[in-house]
C-alpha cells in the first residue's frame, strides 16, 4: 500500500498522484493534511519511551500513523516553503517520529516494537514556481536527512505548481513500481 499525505490547500496534486498511482495498479490511501486536526508534536519523548510507539496526543494522527507504519511507500506532498514544507506537512513529519524509530512495527493495526527492516520507501514531492537554488537545495537536503534518519530508500521531486499529467503519471509509475 502507498500512503500519500498532501497539503491540498494550494492545489490537488496529492489527489492527482493518488489517481495516477491507482491507474498504475497500486493500492493507495490518501490524507489531505490541511483537512485533518493534527496538533504539533509536544516533544515529550513518550513515543520512543513509556508509550512504545504511541503518541500521547489524541487527534487525527491516530488514524494516520498506523497507515504510515504499514505502508510500503510514503509520499509527502507540499508546496516548498522557505526550502521546507507547509506547516500542515511539518506537523505530520514531526508526529511520525515513532514510525521512523526502528524499534517499532505494525501488528494488528497497532504500532509495536520491532519495526526495523520494514522496507518502506520515502518520497517527497515539492511544488513551487520561481524556486531559487537555495530553496531547492534545502528541500532536497530535508528529504535526504529524513530518509537517512528513517533508514529507508526514496527520492524527492521538485515540480512547478501546476505540473502536467505526464509528469504526475511518471512519478506515480516510479512510486508504484519501485
Amino acid at each position: 500500500m502507498i500512503v500519500i499525505i498532501s497539503d491540498e490547500s494550494s492545489g490537488k496534486l496529492g489527489v492527482a498522484l493518488k489517481e495516477a498511482a491507482g491507474r498504475a495498479g497500486a493500492q493507495v490511501v490518501h490524507f489531505a493534511a490541511n483537512t485533518l486536526h493534527i496538533k504539533p508534536c509536544a516533544a515529550c519523548g513518550s513515543c520512543s519511551g513509556k508509550t512504545y510507539g504511541r503518541c500521547v496526543i489524541r487527534d487525527d494522527m491516530q488514524q494516520v500513523l498506523p497507515k504510515i507504519a504499514g505502508c510500503r511507500a510514503l509520499v509527502l506532498v507540499s508546496a516548498v516553503v522557505f526550502g521546507g514544507v507547509s506547516h500542515h506537512i511539518k506537523k505530520v513529519m514531526d508526529r511520525m517520529a515513532a514510525v521512523g524509530d526502528p524499534r517499532y512495527q505494525v501488528s494488528s493495526g497497532e504500532l509495536v516494537k520491532g519495526m526495523s527492516g520494514q522496507g518502506m520507501s520515502y518520497y517527497m514531492v515539492g511544488t513551487g514556481d520561481k524556486l531559487g537554488e537555495t530553496e531547492r537545495s534545502a528541500f532536497l537536503f530535508l528529504h535526504e536527512e529524513n530518509r537517512n534518519i528513517m533508514n529507508t530508500r526514496g527520492k524527492a521531486f521538485l515540480l512547478h505548481s501546476s505540473p502536467d499529467q505526464a509528469v504526475i503519471d511518471n512519478i506515480a509509475q516510479e512510486i508504484a513500481h519501485e
